[in-house]
């Protein structure tokens, strides 16, 4: 844990990525053209199927096909923004573009309640708790407040502000992780035979040439280089 970050639970977890620089180079919204949006999308599916160990999975595979559809259908499609999907998925896998706290503030409009506001020199978001974030050098002070109460606590990267945002404003919780069962759903019991039939069919597609090949390209793409440590952080 980076000193500075003790004294609030959303800051001090070790399950962000603090202080991960971006990627420069990838488009962010608004878009200007269809070109740049889709430098995005097709930048993003990469990322995603990054995250993978051992074989693609079919639920990423499944991913990665739906932001297929994002893609702008023409040279002449102008589509300045994400749509909730591809906002969705970038927020939750840390995409690296190269947010700024007034980019991803914009995108983050109407995505969800509290999201980021810029006032007189802070940012502010929330509601009980609510909190706000200023400069501090290179990085930046927050301040949580609930019920009269505050706590506070510093995040030394400038880029970790983008990151504590895309922590608080990801679904860590999609259903049925950490969720009470639905009677609009059916059960894992009546699903798991199927779901068994689609990962032997998934099996025989592993093995195929072409994800071979990803993987090798995978391989390759994130072994570490020499004179690298491991993590960032």
């Amino acid at each position: 844990m980076s000193a500075g970050r003790e004294g609030l639970s959303e800051t001090d977890r070790d399950d962000v990525p603090w202080g991960r620089p971006p990627v420069s180079g990838i488009p962010i919204p608004p878009f200007a053209d269809a070109t740049e949006h889709r430098s995005y999308v097709r930048s993003l599916q990469t990322f995603l199927l990054l995250l993978d160990v051992g074989e693609p999975s079919a639920a990423t595979i499944a991913l990665a096909a739906a932001l297929e559809a994002e893609l702008p259908r023409s040279r002449s499609e102008v589509s300045p923004q994400l749509s909730p999907l591809s906002l969705g998925v970038s927020v939750s896998t840390f995409f690296p573009a190269p947010w700024t706290p007034e980019t991803l503030a914009r995108a983050l409009e109407g995505f969800a309640y509290g999201t980021p506001v810029g006032r007189r020199g802070a940012w502010r978001w929330g509601g009980d708790p609510d909190y706000e974030a200023v400069r501090a050098g290179e990085g930046w002070a927050v301040r949580r407040h609930e019920r009269g109460s505050f706590s506070e606590a510093t995040l030394p990267e400038e880029g970790d502000l983008v990151l504590l945002w895309m922590d608080m404003f990801r679904n860590r919780f999609p259903y049925p992780i950490a969720h009470m069962p639905s009677s609009d759903a059916q059960t894992p019991e009546a699903l798991a035979a199927a779901a068994r039939a689609t990962l032997s069919a998934h099996a025989a597609n592993v093995a195929m040439p072409y994800l071979r090949t990803w993987r090798g390209t995978r391989e390759a793409a994130t072994a570490e280089r020499p004179g690298e440590t491991g993590p960032l952080r």
